[in-house]
């Protein structure tokens, strides 16, 4: 399974809230909590490159391949 590391991604850069992030990457409130939480079904190349541009990082530190 894929897992967004997206708790450890705000942490490690120290962003507050999803609003912070919200305005900071245009991805909605709603899609963020999903990915934080671990229950969303997939992701949008827009998404993962609005995250990846904003914590300046490639997508294997935002995602990781956890073996079932």
């Amino acid at each position: 399974m894929i897992r967004v590391k997206l708790s450890e991604m705000m942490g490690k850069h120290k962003v507050k809230n999803f609003s912070e992030l919200e305005r900071a990457t245009g991805v909605t409130r709603k899609t963020l909590t999903k990915l934080y939480d671990g229950e969303g079904k997939g992701i949008e190349y827009d998404t993962l490159n609005a995250l990846c541009s904003y914590f300046n990082c490639p997508i294997g530190e935002l995602l990781e391949w956890v073996p079932d």
